[in-house]
């Protein structure tokens, strides 16, 4: 049986970037990170709301040296697309 990073062929850097944001996720808003997979809709799944989403970037921003803009975050739905943002920027 595939785990999801391996069905995502995440290995490296993908897989570290997962983790990272999952962690984030799971102590910020308080979910278990076995809830919280790259189909995780952020906003909806987690009921964060946009702040937390913000405050997220800034701990990302710190853990990877990444530049944001607020038209990036319109962008980022999933915990999929915050993972292929982060690494595009690294």
């Amino acid at each position: 049986m595939f785990s999801g990073l391996e069905f995502y062929g995440m290995g490296g850097v993908g897989f570290l970037v997962f983790e990272t944001i999952r962690t984030f996720l799971s102590q910020q808003l308080g979910y278990d990170e076995d809830r919280i997979s790259m189909q995780t809709v952020i906003l909806e799944d987690l009921e964060a709301e946009p702040s937390d989403l913000e405050e997220l970037m800034l701990m990302l921003e710190q853990e990877f040296s990444i530049d944001w803009s607020e038209d990036d975050l319109k962008k980022l739905e999933t915990v999929g697309d915050l993972t292929a943002f982060v690494e595009d920027q690294i």
